[in-house]
């Protein structure tokens, strides 16, 4: 069962929306309206879905509900009659999850949220396996610096000066591009000379 908080301004639309959850057994938590402390409130009632009639909270309000949806995995779906592409554009750069303008038929109020959550699900999967493919690039290069360094200053062979770096990783039982990193921040800090330029990886 699906539970939702909705945050709203009391007026009727939104007695007329509560009403449409419950008819489609949908658990509401609570009605919030606008106030500082509305993350939080949001964020101890852990719903499923945080459902915004009518874009009732200012645009710092609904930033703050939207990280602290994205924090802890749940959407935020918005109804209003506001179609205007500049406030469409704020809500979703906010984070928003869904913009719906306009009467939502009570039969298809569950099958939105859903949709919402699923939507919301991708979207995080994309985003951390973007997150991941950046770490995996970043990391290559820290390690291509590192081995260079190791060639210079011992005398190995690539393939030597990766063995040895991945040999330190594990000891430390740390990402060997965290070591790897580590390596060639502390030779850029001791100004070895003659050994690679040291920065970090390129975008």
């Amino acid at each position: 069962m699906l539970k939702v908080v909705l945050i709203c301004d009391g007026s009727g639309r939104t007695a007329l929306l509560a009403e449409a959850l419950a008819g489609c057994g949908i658990t509401l938590l609570a009605q919030l309206g606008p106030s500082p402390a509305l993350a939080a409130q949001v964020q101890q009632l852990a719903p499923d879905v945080v459902l915004i009639d009518n874009d009732a909270p200012a645009r710092d309000t609904l930033e703050s509900i939207c990280i602290a949806s994205r924090a802890s995995e749940r959407p935020v779906v918005m109804l209003t009659a506001d179609g205007r592409r500049d406030t469409i554009r704020q809500a979703l750069a906010a984070g928003v999850a869904a913009y719906v303008v306009g009467e939502v038929p009570h039969d298809r109020m569950e099958t939105l949220l859903w949709v919402a959550i699923e939507r919301f699900a991708l979207e995080r999967e994309r985003q951390q396996e973007l997150a991941t493919a950046r770490q995996r690039l970043a990391d290559r290069q820290w390690v291509d610096k590192a081995k260079g360094l190791l060639m210079q200053l011992r005398g190995l062979d690539e393939d030597a000066a990766y063995r040895l770096l991945r040999e330190r990783a594990m000891q430390a039982q740390r990402r060997i591009g965290d070591v790897a990193r580590e390596m060639v921040e502390v030779a850029g800090w001791l100004g070895k000379p003659g050994g690679p330029e040291v920065g970090p990886p390129a975008e």
